[in-house]
């Protein structure tokens, strides 16, 4: 029933204009959530249909960015437990919720059996969150163990399999032929069947959806007393029994020497020696300098202990998993009864599902634990997040066109616009529709860009004043930031400020750089990692001496609380600018801006006063970009730009006729893609460790990244000064050898970048000529001030092409 009062209702004003609006403008999350109200159409429909079915031109500006929000949203993360006071927290905002209304009303909603049984779910979720959270917290090798990529219950299980029952393929470096056959065999029988039962296990945890198998009814009545147990010493002992029984450990426990020595066989074996005597194995150890902490350790009581803490924390994430499914999955059906509003982690609406693929490794449930800065032991709050993978998200770009003819309407023009949209091996950037118009520059305008602006090293030394590669008689190695651990990078982003800012010799770096500038572009943008680093550096320069202080800006978020807390006088912090005033900033009296990389990297023209050139005129990256290792969108955009090309290059359609069946073809796709998922998420995001194939991908999400942050120093056609200060961009080149190895695409990123552009400026190179000329007219600039900024330190004559 619609309220009488619906058509003159301000708070609904907005949606009865757009009934007549020519033109409307909106974001990718209010077109797709939203529903247009039912008093003012009876059909149910989301805006982003409507507005393909009645517009003739859908304009999707900043197409690439829009592409990675929609992967994020059909694979949402939130905070299930909060790690401090001002963190949110989905279970305690729920928890909440849930309890003031059912007091309110005097329980009455417990009469409906949806709410009844939506309340227990949430009471489980809850004990089991905090049983889990509390072994966290006060266990820093459980931390260790599961601060990895995500984990879920079944994840961690595959890892429990590997130590008990390990096998030559869950070592990358075993041989096949090094591997023992008759151990092997002996192995995966018992293996297999734990499989079995550990699987059967978490698909009815509790015992309530079907018959409990003889095997299951042990874990079920320990996984009850572990979330309900006030008497851990007596549940501790069951557990172990349980864990005994189960992964038969007796044999390796024995206190004698047959025992010792099967622990000892099993434990090689874990750690990937197979095929190696007692000798080879201990010489093999002494050899390897940095190799891999161990699996298993020496002591088999140890191991014991071990085994028991991640069993037992295994048995709670497996209660966890089904009952928060199970929240989301009923949401719908109480939230009138119980007044719930919108759920972040609730699937997007089934309105999408013939357009969005399902997500190719299935919905996949995972966990992260974050905390901030390193983890030194003792008991440490954090984090406990929680994502699921509920389809693939950028196909919605490629399927908004054809949205009305579902409906037997016409279908749409929709123009996807981006100066970075194509972008080579790119899982992030790169949209696989063909490029049909180029706006560019005027040649002479471009020609400028191109002739004058300028790449260069700018490395920071304690010892001396080498700002490239050090020619003093003694080598001095030039500050790294990037890769160094987080408890160093203060410091380290502290002596890079100094070193920049002093004026010990009459005039500073920063104070050079500033009169090459013309005046109207008198400004330099440093460049830091997070706003934390922004402000360390900030005020280190606010308050070095008397020319920098107030001639300071650090960027602040829009949100954030403690902005303007400090007066623009005050002797010890630099001034603040928010994110959203960046633009004025030549309306101030800054000659610095400090700002995170990601929070410049584009949707501000920062202009001078005039509003014509850019107010910027020279970029110091003081952080080499790397992506993080703990951001789960970098896998789920890797799994959905691998299926993405795998269907469009004709994979998809030979794994799957390659099957007798279409449901083993199935199985073999979601077999591959559930190796592949994996293997994103193992991968190191270390740059020396990347392999060849991510190293691309990660280059030319970097290479974007990178130019988008210059575009802002480029506007209205004029030239940049570009310097790169973290020693990480050329290690080799920043050692102070001499010599030295000259820096690779395999060292540096700088390299690398220059690598991949190579083959589009080069004559003669295997590349397609409409490539080849979109990326021309994408990337020149960069690729030219970047080929004469490393031609001098390389063996290879300038091939750039510059036709």
């Amino acid at each position: 029933m619609a309220c009488p009062f619906w058509s003159g209702c301000p708070r609904h004003h907005g949606a009865r204009e757009l009934v007549d609006a020519a033109v409307w403008v909106a974001t990718p999350p209010s077109l797709i959530d939203s529903a247009v109200p039912h008093p003012q159409n009876h059909e149910r429909i989301r805006y982003l249909e409507l507005a393909c079915r009645r517009s003739d031109l859908v304009i999707v500006d900043e197409a690439d960015r829009v592409q990675m929000q929609l992967d994020r949203m059909f694979a949402p993360g939130i905070p299930l437990i909060g790690g401090g006071p001002d963190t949110r927290s989905f279970l305690d905002d729920v928890n909440q919720h849930r309890i003031r209304e059912l007091a309110g009303a005097g329980r009455i909603q417990l009469s409906d059996r949806d709410v009844e049984n939506w309340s227990a779910a949430v009471n489980t979720t809850q004990t089991a969150a905090d049983r889990l959270v509390a072994m966290l917290v006060s266990d820093v090798g459980l931390r260790d163990w599961v601060r990895t990529g995500y984990f879920s219950a079944w994840t961690l299980q595959l890892r429990l399999l590997e130590e008990r029952y390990p096998l030559p393929e869950d070592h990358d470096g075993t041989q096949a032929e090094a591997a023992e056959p008759d151990a092997e065999r002996s192995l995966r029988a018992p293996r297999r069947r734990l499989t079995e039962i550990l699987d059967g296990f978490r698909e009815n945890p509790f015992g309530d959806r079907r018959p409990i198998p003889e095997d299951g009814v042990a874990l079920t009545g320990l996984l009850s007393e572990l979330l309900h147990t006030n008497y851990r010493e007596n549940t501790r002992s069951r557990l172990e029994k349980v864990l005994r029984d189960l992964f038969d450990l007796d044999p390796l426990l024995q206190p004698n020497k047959e025992g010792r020595e099967r622990y000892q066989e099993l434990r090689a074996r874990a750690n990937g020696e197979w095929g190696r005597k007692p000798a080879q194995r201990a010489a093999s150890r002494r050899r390897a300098k940095r190799r891999r902490k161990d699996c298993l350790p020496e002591n088999p009581e140890q191991w014991l202990s071990l085994l028991m803490t991640r069993f037992e924390f295994t048995l709670l994430l497996s209660a966890l998993e089904p009952k928060l499914a199970l929240i989301n999955a009923m949401w719908p059906r109480v939230a009138a009864a119980l007044n719930l509003g919108f759920n972040e982690m609730y699937r997007r609406p089934l309105d999408y599902g013939p357009m969005v693929p399902e997500a190719p490794m299935g919905n996949v449930i995972g966990f992260q634990f974050l905390m901030e800065g390193p983890d030194l032991g003792g008991a440490r709050t954090g984090e406990l997040r929680f994502f699921r993978c509920s389809g693939l998200g950028r196909e919605l770009l490629r399927a908004m066109p054809d949205l009305p003819t579902v409906d037997g309407r016409p279908g749409t023009n929709v123009l996807l616009m981006s100066g970075s949209s194509w972008a080579g091996s790119s899982s992030r950037y790169h949209i696989p529709v063909p490029i049909g118009v180029i706006i560019e520059p005027d040649r002479k305008e471009l020609k400028r860009i191109v002739e004058q602006s300028e790449f260069r090293f700018e490395f920071v030394r304690d010892d001396c004043l080498c700002r490239v590669a050090c020619e003093c008689q003694v080598p001095n190695e030039a500050e790294r930031l990037s890769g160094e651990p987080l408890d160093q990078r203060a410091a380290i982003l502290r002596r890079m400020a100094i070193a920049l800012g002093k004026d010990d010799t009459g005039i500073s770096r920063l104070q050079e750089e500033l009169r090459l500038l013309p005046e109207s572009r008198r400004h330099i943008l440093l460049l830091v990692g997070s706003y934390e680093e922004a402000k360390l550096v900030a005020d280190s320069l606010h308050t070095l001496s008397k020319r920098w202080r107030g001639r300071v800006r650090r960027l602040v978020s829009d949100d954030d609380p403690n902005a303007g807390t400090w007066s623009d006088d005050d002797e010890h912090h630099a001034p603040v600018l928010r994110r959203g005033d960046v633009e004025t900033l030549a309306n101030t009296n800054a000659d610095i801006l400090v700002a995170p990389l990601l929070a410049v990297e584009r949707g501000h023209n920062i202009l001078d006063l005039d509003r014509r050139h850019a107010a910027i005129g020279s970029i110091y990256f003081l952080a080499r970009p790397n992506p993080r290792p703990d951001d789960l969108g970098l896998a789920v955009h890797a799994i959905n730009d691998w299926i993405v090309r795998s269907i469009d290059g004709g994979e998809f359609t030979d794994w799957v006729r390659g099957e007798l069946t279409l449901g083993l073809g199935a199985r073999k796709v979601r077999d591959l893609a559930r190796s592949q998922w994996y293997r994103v998420l193992a991968r190191s995001m270390a740059w020396s460790r990347l392999s060849d194939d991510d190293r691309k991908q990660v280059t030319w999400d970097l290479l974007v990244l990178i130019w988008q942050v210059i575009g802002r120093s480029v506007r209205g056609a004029v030239p940049t000064r570009v310097a790169f200060v973290d020693a990480a961009f050329a290690p080799n080149l920043a050692t102070g050898q001499s010599p030295g190895q000259p820096d690779t695409p395999k060292t540096s990123l700088l390299h690398s970048i220059h690598a991949v552009l190579r083959p589009y400026f080069t004559p003669d190179t295997p590349v397609p000529a409409a490539d080849r000329h979109i990326v021309q007219a994408l990337y020149r600039p960069m690729w030219t001030a970047l080929d004469r900024c490393l031609i001098q330190f390389t063996d290879e004559g300038n091939t750039a092409c510059t036709a």
